[in-house]
């Protein structure tokens, strides 16, 4: 047929699998957040959520919801999973860490322990998921305070649970509270009975703290807990301070000298901040979810951006997490501050209430590096409107990919917005994809070694890119010049709609 114009071939260059990155969705602030502000809905409500209608139901969390994403995601089981009816508040700690699927909440899941667990694995992976993980309390049922059990007790307990967790098929471990969650020679002695009955299930732990950084653990201590981590995690914070604390705490990590035990890799888990772990090789642990985007119980809108998430996990399939000791690791000496005179409820009304964050001086201020670096110099930073966002960027060690965020700020009244700067930054040749989040003014990549092949650019969350070599490349190749809002006013960096999220996109070189 002569004369009729074949259609043009979509270039697609997000892979449609990837590594495992111990990358999860948990189910702890969804658990929350369905709940409404009325009185009475506790940690009782909380525990007592976590049940199969919750997930597996015709309107479940698990259901209808992730699926540009479900492969890139265990499914994290989070407080209640193993208690029964209305357990409150913080105790009775002693009736945790059983490892046993309540029955009542789970009438699916049949048999003996570890089958009840792999009937569990077996619903989530038939959704497309990529695996299950399990909040773990640091101690077993029955222990006390005042009466732990003995190095024996101990020891046949955890390996009776590691080896059902083995046969179930379990993928991941988050160690969390308890009465031995500050005992960094308890949570490595787990870790060695895991490593020796379950190799392959993965171990998180965290040094369980308030919820700013600034009260962390001393240096020694921290290094001797992330050597026994397969992942650590940078652990609870105010949604507010979402990058500053979490930046905060990962500077901690990156001070911390640890030999690595049990073949653990020490990847930072810096739980939900999407783009900063995109950015610099962490992995993420995701709580927010798009049921309760928009509703009451919606801080900041943290349930409406749902594509930022997308658009990270989908970039770890080229670039995924690494750990500590797998890269050089640099936080700057500059510190930008964050504050706010009030804090974004319901948690103002609930767990911050408790704990009085506002009650000294009615401040709430956070400092953190304004850039950390990853296997990469620091960039020059030119801020136009005279204030600065926060940086993150790491090439990785293995994949070679760049990866740049620009990351949101908190100063008064204005939440989790992102000051526009100007970036520049040296990569010698450009042959390997470049990641880029969050909001910028120009980003100017200068290059030793010309451009030769067409580039492409892609957001992340879709599945066509579109060519951009004569919008972005100057200087006869050598430098790439990525204006944002050139790229916003040609509608490349849309987000789905209703959704309020950061942009997230890849360019790479086609030879």
């Amino acid at each position: 047929m002569t004369g009729r114009k074949l259609p043009e071939t979509k270039i697609n260059g997000i892979p449609q699998t990837g590594p495992d990155t111990g990358n999860y969705w948990c189910t702890w602030d969804t658990q929350y957040r369905v709940n409404g502000l009325e009185a009475g809905k506790d940690t009782k409500n909380l525990r007592n959520v976590l049940n199969q209608e919750f997930l597996f139901g015709e309107k479940g969390m698990l259901t209808r919801y992730f699926k540009k994403v479900r492969q890139d995601l265990y499914v994290l089981l989070d407080d209640g999973w193993d208690v029964g009816w209305d357990v409150p508040g913080d105790g009775p700690v002693s009736i945790f860490g059983s490892l046993e699927l309540f029955r009542e909440k789970f009438p699916d899941c049949t048999g003996e322990p570890w089958e009840r667990l792999a009937k569990m694995r077996e619903k989530v992976c038939g959704l497309g998921y990529r695996g299950l993980g399990l909040w773990i309390c640091a101690n077993g049922v029955g222990e006390k305070k005042d009466a732990p059990f003995s190095q024996e007790e101990m020891e046949a307990y955890w390996r009776e649970r590691a080896i059902w967790c083995r046969k179930a098929g379990v993928d991941y471990w988050k160690v969390d509270w308890g009465y031995h969650c500050q005992d960094i020679a308890y949570r490595d002695w787990m870790t060695r009975i895991v490593k020796t009955y379950a190799p392959d299930l993965k171990v998180e732990h965290a040094f369980c703290r308030g919820p700013l950084g600034g009260e962390g653990m001393e240096e020694a201590s921290l290094g001797r807990l992330l050597a026994c981590s397969d992942y650590f995690r940078t652990y609870d914070l105010l949604k507010e301070f979402t990058y500053s604390t979490t930046i905060s705490r990962i500077q901690e990590a990156f001070r911390a000298q640890a030999d690595r035990h049990y073949g653990c890799r020490s990847i930072l888990n810096g739980e939900d901040a999407p783009m900063l772990e995109a950015a610099l090789g962490c992995s993420i642990g995701v709580m927010r979810h798009p049921c309760w985007g928009g509703t009451e119980m919606d801080v900041l809108e943290m349930g409406l951006r749902w594509n930022e998430v997308e658009r990270a996990l989908r970039w770890q399939r080229i670039a995924p997490p690494f750990g500590l000791g797998e890269s050089v690791n640099l936080a700057s000496e500059e510190l930008l501050e964050d504050w706010t005179d009030w804090l974004s409820g319901p948690e103002a009304d609930g767990w911050l209430k408790d704990i009085g964050i506002l009650s000294k001086g009615g401040t709430v201020r956070q400092k953190a590096p304004a850039i950390l670096a990853r296997n990469m110099e620091f960039p020059l930073v030119e801020a136009p409107s005279g204030e600065k966002a926060f940086l993150a960027c790491s090439r990785h060690p293995e994949t070679g990919a760049v990866s740049i965020g620009f990351l949101p700020r908190t100063c008064g009244d204005r939440k989790l917005y992102t000051p526009r700067m100007n970036v520049t930054f040296s990569m010698g040749a450009f042959v390997k994809p470049m990641g880029i989040f969050g909001e910028f003014a120009v980003l100017t990549v200068l290059l030793e070694e010309p451009v030769e092949g067409r580039i492409y650019l892609q957001d992340l969350c879709r599945e066509e890119a579109v060519g951009v070599t004569e919008l972005i490349m100057a200087d006869n190749g050598r430098k790439l010049v990525i204006d944002y809002v050139a790229l916003k006013e040609r509608g490349w960096l849309d987000n789905d709609q209703g959704d309020v999220s950061a942009p997230g996109f890849m360019l790479w070189q086609e030879m």
